[in-house]
């Protein structure tokens, strides 16, 4: 991020989403690798897991649950874009274009960096339910644009 975008991003964005969101940090991981875990002999361990077994057991783990984001553009002017997934890092690929996918809407933002992320969304309809009500919220109290000249 060039100086003076860093410069709007901490007089406009960055205080108002610090108030509004507070900030969890998450422990880091510590270097050693989790030691391997002793599997119980039984009849079913000899037999491998089906793909539809593995992929039905990952969905009900905490990386499916859905979530909603807000990415800001770093060209002039400054936009945001409010969405919804389980993925992340991907969905932010797709929006900047290194992956197909991306919404029409945020082409003309590219590239596009993190803001906010809230997780832990059961179901894509909780998390669409969110996301309106975030948007309906921005457009009742828009932003105020700061000119190049009040920067400064």
């Amino acid at each position: 991020m060039k100086p003076v975008k860093q410069h709007l991003w901490s007089i406009t964005v960055g205080p108002l989403l610090s108030q509004t969101f507070r900030s969890v940090k998450l422990k880091a991981s510590s270097s050693k690798p989790p030691p391997p875990q002793q599997q119980q002999p039984s009849s079913s361990s000899s037999l491998p897991r089906s793909r539809k077994t593995r992929a039905k057991s990952s969905s009900n783990s905490k990386s499916r649950s859905w979530s909603v984001y807000l990415i800001l553009s770093t060209n002039h002017p400054i936009k945001t874009y409010v969405g919804v997934t389980t993925n992340f890092s991907r969905r932010l690929k797709q929006h900047n274009g290194k992956l197909k996918g991306g919404a029409k809407a945020s082409r003309a933002g590219r590239p596009w960096i993190c803001a906010c992320i809230i997780r832990g969304f059961n179901d894509r309809s909780e998390a669409c339910k969110f996301e309106s009500k975030w948007k309906s919220f921005s457009r009742k109290f828009p932003r105020k644009r700061i000119d190049d000249d009040q920067m400064k």
